[in-house]
């Protein structure tokens, strides 16, 4: 006769268990879903996104149903007609249908259950308390990737006591800050691609250790951090940076060294009352006239002495393009 596993090993298999069976068992047993939370939740993505929360191809969708009510009232001949658009009632509730993906099905999805309950509340406070429902209470969620996609909404509040250890973080349209609350300390973070709007939070351990981060867009006020920043990869996306933040980068470069490989690109702001080649500048400034400048198929290039083995090496193109590398001499 078989014996039931121990309460520790019912935790092992439990975590390493597909994510949508263990969302089935507690659905048909809803006594062990604190247990069934209490245990960490091993994704291979997890997606926010404007009516929906996706873990795994795993589809919870909101749907919405509109109640219209037109207020009437009785013209002279009995006609019926609308009145005044202000005195139109319009109520909304939500419910939820479960999908999965499913490539044998026509519309590439099945579906697993719908939630027939609805509920008459804001679109936003839908999605918050789908959000509470599903990832509420659970204190740590492993997953290789995260997105929270455009239309997610930045005004809603994230559930208690939850945190995801992520590799790969996408969340372009919203500030880190934003997202920032959710993410462990143990992330590996291996790329981070976000916006920031606040200057400390380019202190913040888990940024420091991204190894390549892409900046959707910067506020202004956190230019002077750039110059500091030591991840193996730095992109600045939809931003053009001054010239004078540009060469503060390349000036921290040869002053305090980076390792060799580390990569930065951005693009550069033009300014028109300035007829100095940003290059000519840095090789003036850094260089004393004594740096390698060359050019070839519209590409410019300046290598920068940073020690006795290494080389920055600035590229500038006709797009705007400026990147630096650190490469052995």
């Amino acid at each position: 006769m078989s014996k039931p596993l121990s309460y520790q090993s019912t935790r092992c298999v439990l975590q390493y268990f597909d994510s949508t069976e263990r969302f089935l068992l507690t659905s048909h047993c809803p006594a062990i879903k604190q247990f069934e939370k209490s245990i960490p939740l091993r994704l291979k993505s997890l997606e926010f996104k404007k009516d929906s929360i996706t873990w795994n191809g795993l589809r919870f969708c909101l749907n919405e149903t509109v109640s219209v009510q037109i207020g009437v009232k009785r013209a002279r001949r009995g006609e019926v007609r609308p009145r005044r658009a202000g005195e139109i009632s319009r109520t909304c509730s939500y419910s939820v249908t479960i999908t999965k993906r499913d490539t044998r099905m026509m519309s590439g999805q099945r579906t697993i259950a719908r939630c027939t309950k609805r509920i008459k509340i804001s679109e936003n406070k839908a999605l918050e308390k789908l959000a509470c429902i599903l990832l509420g209470e659970r204190n740590i969620i492993y997953t290789k990737r995260v997105e929270v996609e455009d239309e997610y909404p930045a005004d809603i509040e994230w559930p208690a006591n939850f945190k995801v250890a992520v590799d790969t973080l996408v969340a372009e349209h919203h500030n880190f800050e934003y997202i920032l609350p959710i993410v462990s300390d143990s992330s590996t973070l291996k790329y981070l691609d976000s916006q920031f709007s606040k200057v400390e939070t380019f202190d913040n351990d888990l940024v420091k250790r991204v190894g390549a981060l892409s900046i959707t867009n910067i506020n202004e006020s956190c230019y002077p951090k750039l110059a500091t920043l030591r991840n193996n990869t730095v992109d600045i996306v939809n931003s053009s940076l001054p010239k004078e933040v540009i060469i503060s980068i390349v000036k921290n470069w040869k002053e305090e060294g980076r390792e060799i490989e580390t990569f930065f690109c951005t693009k550069y702001e033009e300014d028109e009352e300035d007829e100095e080649d940003i290059l000519d500048t840095l090789n003036n400034r850094l260089e004393g006239r004594n740096g390698t400048k060359s050019s070839n198929e519209g590409v410019d290039r300046l290598d920068v002495s940073m020690s006795t083995s290494s080389t920055i090496v600035v590229q500038k193109d006709h797009s705007r393009s400026f990147t630096l590398e650190a490469v052995h001499k």
